[in-house]
């Protein structure tokens, strides 16, 4: 018995005072953390996926309908990412601080199923890239576009707008394109 005592005090020396502490060497790396659900968490069964209406290397982006607690239907986009789901839920994290018109509005997430979705705003026109195509002037009729000057001035200032509203959260967006403004 007291050998086994004996052993078990050398051995608590040993990782006490000869070893170190191994938490406080390893550092902690931000991209690591977990997500916690919380108030935005919704129940997946509240979703309904209509039609995909987008893909890409990031995931499928879905139109669908979000039944609110009260029983209204309100359309929405739902965002899934089978690979990297961490970082689609860090993106869902960050977007909750958003509030503003010309940023996308984060409606839930759903984080408890795999692929986990992000549910948010729809936009009915998509991407600002095959919005301006769609309405662009054609070489027959160059008066054929369905967009004035005033309509194009209007959409740069509402992206500037978002811009400036993320630029005061302290958020850099990193990659603004047409393809990603809605």
């Amino acid at each position: 018995m007291l050998l086994f005592l004996f052993a078990t005090g050398c051995l608590l020396y040993y990782y006490k005072y000869v070893r170190g502490d191994t938490k406080a060497s390893i550092s902690k790396n931000p991209n690591y953390e977990l997500y916690t659900p919380d108030r935005w968490e919704i129940d997946k069964d509240s979703v309904t996926l209509e039609r995909l209406i987008g893909q890409g290397h990031f995931g499928q982006v879905y139109q669908g309908v979000l039944k609110l607690p009260d029983g209204t239907l309100k359309p929405c986009a739902i965002k899934v990412r089978t690979s990297h789901a961490t970082d689609l839920l860090q993106e869902a994290s960050i977007m909750k601080q958003f509030r503003c018109y010309h940023v996308i509005q984060l409606y839930g997430i759903c984080s408890r199923i795999r692929p986990p979705f992000v549910v948010m705003e729809l936009m009915v026109n998509g991407d600002l890239k095959n919005y301006l195509y769609r309405h662009r002037q054609n070489e027959i009729n160059p008066r054929s576009s369905t967009l004035t000057e005033s309509d194009m001035i209007q959409l740069a200032l509402d992206v500037a707008d978002g811009m400036d509203y993320l630029s005061d959260q302290k958020f850099v967006h990193r990659d603004l394109a047409a393809r990603n403004c809605l």
